[in-house]
Order: C-alpha cells, then sequence, then structure tokens
C-alpha cells in the first residue's frame, strides 16, 4: 500500500481549531476553569496580604474531591443501569409462571385458583367467601382458629354444592374474629398467570391474566401452579 505526499495532512495556522463541545464538568475542564481562577485570584490579590500555599493547596483539593464525586456518580449509575437491566431480564423469565399478589379479584378459566389470607394477629376464626359478579355466595371456606401470617387456599372453581362455576370474574371476600368476638378483614391474595413483563423508568410492571398491572415489589410469593 503506497500513500501519496499529497495525502499527508498540513497544518495550516492560519485555520481555525476544530470546534469542540464540552458540558464544562469533566475533569480536564475543571482543571482548566480552576487555573483560570487561580491565575485571575493570582492577579488581583492584594499585595500586603497575598494568598498563602494553604490556601492554594485547599482550593486544588476542592477541585480534586469535585472531580472524584463526579466520577463516582458516572460509575454508580452505570452500576445501577445494568443491574436494572439484569433484573428486566430476570423477571421476563417468569412471564406463564403464576405469582400471588394482593387482590380481591380472582378470574375463573377452568383452572384451580390460589389464594391466601393475611393475618396481622391470630383469629379463633376465620372464613373466605367466593361470590359471583352478581354478588351472590357460590362457595365458603372456614378454616377455623388461625395464627397470624399468610394462609394459602386453592379454590377449585366449585360452588357449594360441588358443581363447576361458569368462567368469569369472582370476588374473595375473608372475615376473622379474634378471641373477643370482634371482627377484622385481613388482606386478601389472589394468584394469576404472569402475561407479560414491562419497564416503566425504574419500575418493572407485571401483567397478569386477570387483568391486573402490578410493581414486581407487589408479588407476594412465586406458586407451581
Amino acid at each position: 500500500m503506497s500513500t501519496s505526499i499529497s495525502d499527508i495532512p498540513v497544518y495550516d495556522p492560519s485555520k481555525a481549531p476544530a470546534a469542540s463541545t464540552s458540558n464544562g464538568t469533566s475533569a480536564k475542564d475543571l482543571s482548566q476553569n480552576f487555573l483560570k481562577m487561580l491565575t485571575v485570584q493570582l492577579q488581583n490579590q492584594d499585595p500586603l496580604n497575598p494568598m498563602d500555599n494553604a490556601s492554594m493547596t485547599a482550593q486544588l483539593a476542592s477541585l480534586n474531591q469535585v472531580d472524584g464525586i463526579n466520577k463516582l456518580n458516572t460509575s454508580i449509575n452505570s452500576l445501577v443501569a445494568q443491574m436494572q437491566s439484569a433484573n428486566f431480564m430476570n423477571l421476563a423469565s417468569s412471564v406463564g409462571k403464576t405469582a400471588l399478589a394482593s387482590g380481591s379479584k380472582a378470574y375463573y378459566a377452568g383452572n384451580p385458583i390460589s389464594m391466601a389470607a393475611k393475618l396481622d394477629n391470630s383469629a379463633t376464626s376465620l372464613k373466605a367467601v367466593i361470590r359471583d359478579v352478581n354478588g351472590q355466595v357460590v362457595n365458603h371456606f372456614d378454616f377455623g382458629a388461625t395464627a397470624s401470617g399468610i394462609t394459602d387456599f386453592i379454590w377449585d372453581g366449585a360452588n357449594d354444592a360441588g358443581q363447576q362455576v361458569a368462567q368469569g370474574m369472582y370476588t374473595v371476600e375473608l372475615t376473622a374474629t379474634d378471641s373477643q368476638g370482634k371482627e377484622t378483614y385481613p388482606a386478601s391474595y389472589v394468584g394469576a398467570m404472569v402475561a407479560s413483563i414491562g419497564q416503566e423508568g425504574s419500575d418493572l410492571q407485571v401483567g397478569l391474566s386477570d387483568g391486573r398491572h402490578i410493581l414486581s415489589s407487589e408479588i407476594l410469593k412465586w406458586l407451581a401452579i
């Protein structure tokens, strides 16, 4: 391969240098700005009270500290972006699996539905009622005395007579009674298949097969069914 003399770039002092863009926050820009400010400060200092070495050293230390913070922020932002991307890819593998999340609505499509009750305190009685879209009761659950925490149960889609109900949306209602006879209404959780995973800013959105859209942090547990 040969190169002619005409291809060799020649420095032209009359030609203006190429314009460069900068946001003024790079280490080079900060150093240049610091030197300019220091030069002006030295030129305009009081001859009777000149700047001592300690002041100059303190200013230089401050410059290095700012530069270090900028580099640290850049590194942290890059690390956070990588972690968010990794979390998104990991959660994408959950599509098709069943997630248990807060809710009282359950869509019955012919398959058993996992549900759960969360009790803040133990109860002498815990009951669950399944209602259809018309508010009619289709099934009862009586768990008796129940300790505090999460109580899991499964509704197989049958009514109190043991017959399968029609496909559609149903509601679960929970009632707990303590030793004093006081009734409370524990938080209910309903399982549904993960249909989609999305990302909105730093939040990971999970779309469930029953129409719910929740954050990934709202999933209580993953289920085998």
